[in-house]
């Protein structure tokens, strides 16, 4: 049977494509796998208490200790550890392994409405979805914020009625883009900036009423599109799914002419200095708060503080052959890989290529492939906004200072992370909202001077902890609110607490300094 949930998606899933498609195409529930097919698969655990199904966003949980938010009891006690057991980190962790739960389905501060979704943060109507953020009505979502009635998406933000959009900000009204800002109106296209009405496009700027890189009086657009359109709605209807732009462009080499012309053309651009100084210096001012005493050399940390953060391989341009980074991010892996260019080598291109006019006679959804071909170059990367000193990181908005990291978002003086957004001084986080001083965090949001810290909300100064609450002062600590100065669950003096905190501290410094590792993690302290 239907929830209302649900209903109330379903309603929006079919406004929306009527938008889209000039014409509803049915229940949102006949489209359920070509809307998840392409986004990133949560992980399920069952739970330790119940044998439900439990949502998790990373991999890294162990199979045991699994509980869902709806089954934490928060007004639980538990008795303060004795001598002993805080002596050191590895009695600690053996003494709160019978108090360490890691809890899925988590949803944070004033979220209401989420079904089958874990790692949501104020958002409303949430269906089959991870990593949602201060958004409403989403479903089959994936690492997403501040949008509204987005289906079968991943990796976007401020973006409203679209579906199978991928690494986009600012979109309305469209579908199948990739990584493309501040469009509306638009189909099928990679890389548009600043455009609208636009199909089939690829690295184009500030156009609208264009197909194929060719801009077109906006009457004889609407009449090609209306066609297309029409086309992609019957496709839709009869298979319940249809291809992704990446499909529709195929695994083929581009045109060695083409690639010859336009090599012959390109003038690299000379690129600004960078220097890695202020980053290690943010490095060294993070770990000196978080342990009391900095450490120094960031990428001898590298190996550790990317133990969970997403893959990345190397790339090479078809136009120039140098290499890039390519990370596991959106749909970059699939992008096909004898098509890849570098950042200004796309802007380049798409300024160079479109198609002719007589490339559009007889044009229809089923042949479009075969004519933009000649266009389709992809590079798996994002750059936009004031950006300086970026070194190493790809997907930068508004990023300042940041080293080997993926998706730098109003961010400064980060390294080795994935997903920062409105971050400070982030070291080897994976989805981070809001916060500063971190080390090893991950999907939280509104933190400062934390280190180890999974699944939390506004907290600060917190060790080794899961579901977490405006908590102030806490280490080894799982499924707490509104709490101050705890170990394990349990509440100290402040005296006692700063004692027993400094102690571990020293330990841990004691230990990076020597390995440049820590043997124990969040997602160890609970493993039986």
């Amino acid at each position: 049977m239907e929830s209302e949930l649900f209903r109330q998606l379903d309603n929006r899933w079919k406004a929306t494509m009527k938008i889209l498609l000039g014409e509803e195409v049915g229940s949102m529930k006949e489209y359920e796998a070509w809307l998840l097919g392409r986004n990133r698969p949560m992980v399920n655990r069952k739970s330790s208490v119940s044998g439900k199904e439990v949502s998790f966003v990373l991999p890294d949980y162990p199979q045991s200790r699994i509980l869902s938010l709806d089954e934490i009891d928060f007004s639980q006690k538990f008795a303060p550890l004795s001598i002993n057991d805080v002596k050191d980190i590895d009695s600690i962790a053996a003494a709160v392994k019978e108090r360490a739960y890691y809890t899925g389905n988590i949803n944070l501060g004033n979220s209401k409405f989420i079904e089958g979704s874990t790692d949501v943060i104020e958002s409303f109507y949430v269906y089959e979805s991870g990593q949602v953020s201060f958004s409403k009505y989403i479903a089959y979502g994936y690492n997403l914020e501040y949008s509204e009635c987005v289906f079968g998406a991943m990796n976007y933000g401020n973006s409203s009625f679209c579906t199978q959009i991928s690494n986009a900000i600012k979109m309305v009204r469209s579908m199948e883009l990739y990584s493309c800002a501040n469009c509306q109106d638009s189909y099928y296209s990679h890389r548009l900036f600043n455009c609208r009405d636009s199909m089939f496009c690829f690295n184009l700027r500030n156009a609208s009423h264009a197909i194929g890189n060719l801009k077109l009086p906006p009457d004889k657009y609407m009449a090609l599109k209306k066609k297309l359109v029409s086309e992609m709605a019957a496709e839709l209807k009869k298979n319940k799914s249809l291809p992704s732009l990446i499909d529709v462009v195929g695994d083929t080499a581009p045109d060695p002419a083409i690639v010859a012309e336009m090599k012959g053309k390109y003038r690299k651009p000379k690129e600004p200095p960078v220097s890695r100084a202020p980053i290690e210096k943010a490095f060294q001012s993070t770990t000196g708060i978080i342990f009391g005493k900095p450490l120094a050399g960031v990428e001898k940390y590298g190996k550790w503080l990317s133990g969970h953060i997403r893959e990345t391989r190397k790339g090479v341009s078809v136009l120039s052959g140098e290499a890039m980074v390519v990370a596991d991010h959106a749909q970059y892996f699939r992008y096909p890989k004898k098509r890849l260019v570098g950042e200004q080598e796309s802007l380049f291109l798409g300024a160079e290529l479109a198609l002719a006019e007589n490339d559009l006679e007889g044009l229809g959804f089923r042949n479009v492939g075969a004519r933009i071909g000649k266009i389709a170059f992809f590079h798996p990367g994002y750059e936009e906004g004031k950006l300086s000193n970026n070194i190493e990181s790809i997907m930068n908005v508004d990023a300042v200072n940041s080293f080997r990291s993926v998706l730098n978002l109003q961010s400064k003086n980060c390294a080795y992370n994935y997903y920062v957004l409105e971050g400070e001084s982030i070291f080897g986080c994976n989805s981070i909202r809001k916060s500063a001083f971190l080390a090893n965090c991950y999907n939280s949001a509104r933190m400062n001077r934390c280190f180890e810290v999974d699944s939390s909300r506004d907290c600060s100064d917190a060790y080794f902890c899961q579901n977490c609450e405006n908590v102030q002062g806490a280490m080894f600590s799982f499924n707490q609110k509104n709490r101050r100065n705890i170990i394990g669950n349990a509440e100290y003096s402040k005296e006692e607490y700063a004692k027993i905190k400094g102690a571990l501290c020293a330990q841990m410094s004691g230990e990076l300094e020597k390995t440049h590792a820590l043997r124990h993690s969040i997602f160890t302290i609970g493993k039986d």
